[in-house]
């Protein structure tokens, strides 16, 4: 791999204010209580896109997303058609095994790394992964975390002049013959600096098959989701937020998501408890088959455009 510039200050792609009339209405409808995701299609002024709006991509290959064991954090990785993207980087001790991972699966190049929010257990390794690998564009929250953590992988990105891009949600990129779209955060959690509410969260697309990944996004975000997506959040694969907190994975999200599979990252015996009951729960209710990195170790799913099968590390 070339030499890269290690010189210069990272560029910053800050999304506009879009679909204002959008937010509005979200304020009145959060006023007001929750309505069912159904009825919004005929609400006038909401930015409603419905499940017919999300198409299924053109498949040329196997797209393969590996939910890396990084113990109590996140890691993501997805390939297909040539093409690589990151969703988090586990914390600062899983730094090493992450880019281990890349290089053994033979990236040299992400389309995308997706900081969800500035957490350690999200960008822990991030430092690591830029200084490995040559990363074309960052996607992460437009909000800040005071730790020492946070402010090593932005200087990486500005020794590097890596594009960094604050999406909306709305917000659509391709990958290879996948494509994602950006399901929160919504405005408001932005402004409020929630760092767990303001987790960019996406669906990701490959022929028929859907993936959602939203992060430590918790409820107020979901309900946000599905007021704006309603169906439209409709997936194969749920990863269930917030690894598996009670604060996540609601009843609303979930009707929604109606997923058949759902991934869970956390690690063994974690101080927090995590999956809590509550949400296993929901989703044996649901008849959701669970995978969790604490018992299955590195989970990946392989998607042919029409089916999922998957492989456990354990």
């Amino acid at each position: 791999m070339a030499e890269r510039k290690k010189t210069g200050r990272r560029k910053t792609v800050k999304r506009g204010s879009k679909g204002i009339a959008a937010v509005a209405a979200v304020l009145i409808l959060m006023a007001g209580g929750y309505v069912n995701y159904d009825e919004l299609a005929g609400l006038t002024g909401f930015d409603y896109i419905s499940d017919t709006e999300f198409k299924e991509t053109a498949v040329s290959g196997e797209m393969k997303i590996t939910f890396l064991d990084v113990g109590q954090g996140d890691c993501t990785v997805i390939q297909t058609d040539g093409h690589h993207m990151m969703i988090d980087a586990g914390n600062n001790n899983q730094g090493e095994k992450v880019v281990s991972f890349l290089e053994e699966n033979g990236i040299e190049i992400l389309d995308y790394l997706i900081f969800t929010h500035p957490d350690a257990d999200h960008i822990g390794g991030g430092d690591n992964v830029l200084e490995a690998v040559e990363v074309e564009k960052v996607i992460m929250p437009d909000v800040t975390n005071d730790t020492v953590t946070y402010d090593e992988v932005m200087e990486d990105l500005d020794i590097l002049e890596t594009e960094v891009i604050y999406p909306e949600a709305g917000d659509r990129f391709k990958l290879g013959d996948a494509e994602f779209t950006v399901l929160c955060p919504a405005l408001e959690f932005v402004e409020e600096e929630d760092i767990n509410e303001a987790s960019v969260g996406v669906r990701l697309v490959h022929g028929k098959n859907a993936f959602v990944m939203c992060g430590d996004a918790e409820e107020g975000s979901e309900r946000e989701m599905v007021r704006r997506f309603g169906k439209g959040l409709e997936c194969d694969v749920l990863k269930c937020g917030h690894h598996g907190s009670s604060t996540a994975t609601s009843d609303i999200f979930l009707e929604a998501a109606n997923p058949t599979w759902a991934v869970i990252s956390c690690g063994i015996e974690n101080p927090y408890g995590h999956p809590h009951r509550e949400v296993l729960s929901r989703l044996e209710e649901e008849d959701i088959q669970i995978y969790r990195t604490d018992e299955m170790g590195s989970v990946t799913a392989f998607s042919d455009g029409t089916a999922v099968t998957w492989k456990c590390e354990k």
